[in-house]
Order: structure tokens, then sequence, then C-alpha cells
């Protein structure tokens, strides 16, 4: 698969120093990649329309829905609204191949329509 270098990292986990070593570990499995949108809802019918057609954008593609959440609370800084979703998939490629895939395309609009925002793809573990 076609995935960043995990770095190997040793040490235990009682809150004493790691030490990092910035060679790839064959030993650990590839990052996954989390797909995090944060956004304010603007058009309510827009949104649902969109929640309505997505899910079955999912169809075929390995996507954990980590969260999913209308009222979140924000404890640091400005975010754009209280609306986060965050998915998991295996690598950034699947996750780029869901993003770009024909199904999704035919609704993202209608969520872009309906909100505020940004959408983001960070390593996750």
């Amino acid at each position: 698969t076609d995935c960043c270098p995990v770095l190997g990292i040793s040490g235990p986990l009682s809150g004493a120093p790691l030490e990092h070593d910035a060679r790839p570990s064959p030993s650990l499995p590839c990052m996954s990649a989390l797909f995090i949108a944060i956004s304010k809802i603007t058009d309510r019918d827009k949104l649902n329309e969109y929640l309505a057609g997505a899910p079955a954008s999912m169809a075929g593609h390995q996507i954990e829905v980590l969260a999913f959440d209308e009222n979140a609370k924000t404890v640091e800084g400005t975010a754009p609204g209280n609306r986060i979703v965050v998915l998991r998939f295996p690598d950034r490629a699947a996750a780029m191949a869901w993003y770009d895939s024909p199904a999704y395309q035919a609704v993202v609009q209608l969520r872009l329509d309906g909100t505020e925002g940004f959408a983001t793809l960070c390593d996750g573990m």
C-alpha cells in the first residue's frame, strides 16, 4: 500500500520521555488516515439532502465513522461551527478514492452548499 513511514517509538508509556527513531519501523503497521470535517450548518435542507445521499457513497470503501456530532464543544480557538465528522480509512489513498469517487462527488456539493467550514485529511494511528 502507499502510506507514509511510521516513526519507530520506544520507551515506557508511563509518562517517561520517549525515544524517537526517524527510520521507518518495519514492525509497525501503516498509519490510517482521518477525514475530519468541521463546519457550521447554514442550510439545513441542503445538509439533510446530503445526509440522505452520502451513506450510499461509502459502499465498497473501508470507512469507519469515529465521530458525528452537531453539538461539539470547542475548548480552544475558534472553530467554524459545532458540526464535527471524523472518518477513518486504511490510508490516504483509500480516503481519496472515496472522496474522488463518482458516488461521493454526486453529493458533496450539497454539503458544501449547506455548511461553512473545512475538511482535512491527516494521518491517524
